[in-house]
Order: structure tokens, then sequence, then C-alpha cells
């Protein structure tokens, strides 16, 4: 009886106790998890921290530190792997505030430890944070971590009276010319060029009336051409902008020389034509009829009056009054022979005009208020 007693003693422990190791199910995922494994996991999360899963990585790379509202600032933007530069690769910025994009396209440069491409934007306020940039490639969608946007303050100018609200590293006058534009003010016309400047934001103080004629904006070089209206009594311009490498205001003077001849249609040549020194030609025409005459009486040949015949027939053509045309009703006339020039006035009906020259599809006219512009042959009358 004893030893029944105690093998049914030890039937019930077996049944009743825990179950053995060797009896546990294994975990779902068929592998068994160890305090070694997390912690190998664990270091390899630290040490690729910051880096997609796909390997493209962004960074920013020489920062602007001290910019000024109105400058032209370049972020710079680190991208690896180098391969990635074979392929076609899309930017987006976000989150910007303060600036505005210059230039949608960046400058690419490829190095042997990556791409490096160089936004560029305009500083619109003293506090500015630059955008959160992410990069695709688009041939297999692979996209970086996006790259937070920094934050900074900009300096706002104290300019002096005269400032053409321009800063540029460079900014230099190419060439300029003056016409009259009635009884009481001339028109200057001047080009010009500067380098890594807003070149929209350009205006002169106190002009009466200014504006483009054309205009080329590039954070490389910008060029413009530019009339300003200003009083008959000025003897010259004179106006400043903020060199950015020297750190300082520089100011510029053009001095006005009044030219009755007109600009040609070349975007930067403002050159005189030819017809400026009429009045000295037909001087030398009659001079040149009055020896011709003079040899004739004394030798009595007549080719030399044959001869006269050139300078006479030229001093006629010079003298003669300038015909009228008709110009239509509504027709623009222009500050300057170019296209898409400033319209200054209309006319309210058909008119018929003094005209005095042409350059290319314009002719020059004088409007009974004294002004003159250009009209364009399209709007002439027909008839």
């Amino acid at each position: 009886m004893k030893t029944l007693a105690f093998f049914f003693l030890f039937l019930s422990q077996v049944l009743y106790s825990e179950p053995s190791v060797l009896t546990e199910q294994a975990p779902a995922t068929g592998e068994e998890v160890t305090p070694a494994t997390v912690e190998n996991a664990s270091e390899i999360d630290t040490l690729f921290s910051g880096i997609s899963s796909s390997g493209l990585t962004l960074q920013f790379t020489n920062l602007p530190e001290h910019p000024y509202v109105g400058e032209i600032v370049a972020l710079n933007v680190k991208l690896t792997p180098v391969d990635v530069a074979s392929g076609n690769i899309e930017y987006t910025l976000q989150n910007e505030e303060g600036i505005r994009i210059f230039s949608d396209t960046p400058r690419r440069s490829v190095k042997d430890d990556g791409v490096y491409d160089t936004f560029y934007f305009l500083v619109q306020s003293s506090a500015i944070r630059f955008p959160d940039i992410t990069a695709t490639i688009t041939s297999t969608g692979t996209t970086s971590q996006t790259l937070t946007g920094t934050t900074l303050s900009a300096t706002t100018l104290s300019p002096p009276s005269g400032f053409a609200n321009i800063l540029a590293e460079k900014f230099e006058i190419i060439n300029y010319k003056t016409t009259p534009y009635n009884n009481e003010s001339n028109v200057l016309i001047f080009t010009a060029k500067a380098t890594r400047c807003n070149i929209s934001d350009f205006s002169v103080p106190n002009a009466i009336k200014q504006g483009f004629e054309s205009k080329l904006s590039n954070v490389g070089e910008s060029q413009m051409t530019y009339y300003v209206i200003i009083p008959n009594s000025e003897q010259n311009i004179n106006f400043s902008f903020f060199n950015l490498k020297k750190q300082r205001y520089e100011s510029l003077t053009i001095p006005i020389v009044v030219d009755d001849d007109t600009v040609s249609t070349g975007q930067s040549d403002l050159s005189p034509t030819d017809a400026r020194h009429t009045e000295l030609k037909v001087g030398a025409a009659a001079v040149t009829v009055f020896i011709f005459f003079a040899l004739f009486y004394w030798r009595r040949e007549k080719w030399y009056l044959y001869l006269s015949a050139v300078p006479m027939f030229y001093i006629v053509y010079a003298l003669l009054p300038n015909q009228n045309i008709c110009v239509k009703k509504d027709a623009p006339i222009y500050l300057l022979p170019i296209k898409n020039g400033t319209i200054f006035e209309m006319t309210l009906q058909e008119e018929h005009l003094e005209a005095e020259k042409e350059v290319g599809e314009f002719v020059k006219i004088h409007l009974s208020n004294d002004k003159v512009g250009w009209v364009n042959q399209r709007d002439l009358c027909s008839n």
C-alpha cells in the first residue's frame, strides 16, 4: 500500500507542475530572441542614424553667416553618394520664411566626395528660415531624409539719400544717351550690368518718370536698359548702390549730354548714329559746291559742274521738310524704338503728324504737344 500511495503522489505532481523549457512553443518568428540579439540591433541603428535606408544623404555646407535684406545668398547642399549625379535629382523645398527662391535650377558641382548643388535665395526680411530640403532620384524613386532648415537674422541697411535700392558685388554703367523729351524735360537711356544683384529693384530717386526698357535677371550677371525722364535743367544723375564685396556704398554719376539723335534698336547699343552732325555735313557740302564752281570759272571745264551736282543733291535732300504721315486712332506711342518698349501715350483719334526718320519697324514722329515719340509702322494708316 505504501508503494501504491507513493506512485499516485508522484503522478499528481507531474501533472500539475509548470511545463518544461523543452516542451515550450518556439516564438512566432521561428527564431530565439536573446539579449545579445537585441543589443546588436541597437548598435546598428545607432551607427546609421540620420541616414535614409537607401543610403542617400543630404547636408548643408557653407551656410550664409551675415546676410543683408535685399541680398541674393547662396545655400549649398551636399548629396552623397557621388554616383547619384548620373541620374535626375528633384528637390522639394518647403517651410522657408523671409526669403524666396531666386533661381529654380540649382548650380551643380560634382566632386570626389559628393554632389554639391547651390540654391540662390533673395533675402526679404530680417528674420529668415532656410527651407527643409528633400532629394529624390526620379529614375529609382529613392528619397533622402528631410534636411531641416536653419534660422538666421539678416541685417537691414540704413541707406543714404540717392540709394538706388541695389545690392551687388559689381554694378557698372555700360553706355548712356540723353535726348529731348519735351520743352521742359529730357529722357536719359542707359544700360548697366550687375553681378549677384536683384536688378529688378533698381530705381532712381526723384525722377519724373522711369522704368525698364529691357532687363535680364541672372545670379551671375544681370543686365538692363533703363530710361529716366528728368528736368532739362539737370546736369547729372547721381545714385548709389551697396557693394557687397567692399561692404560699403558706392556712388555713380551719369552726365547729361543732350543729343537730338535717337538710340539704335540694339538691346545694349546706345551709341549715336551718323546723322547727329547733319548741319556740319550740309555746311561741308556747301563749301565743296563753292570750290567746284570756283574751279569751273577759273578753268572753264564742265566736269567741275558735274562733280558739284553730287553735294548739291545732298544739300537739297537734307534740307527738305519732313513729310507728314497718318497715324491710326488708339495707336501706341513708344518712348524708344524698341520692341515691347514703354508706351507713354496713345492717339485719341486719327492724326497727321510730322515724321522725321525710320529705325527698323519704327518711325520717329513729332506730337502736337511738342513731345517726340516712336510709332510702329503697323499703326500707320493704309491710305
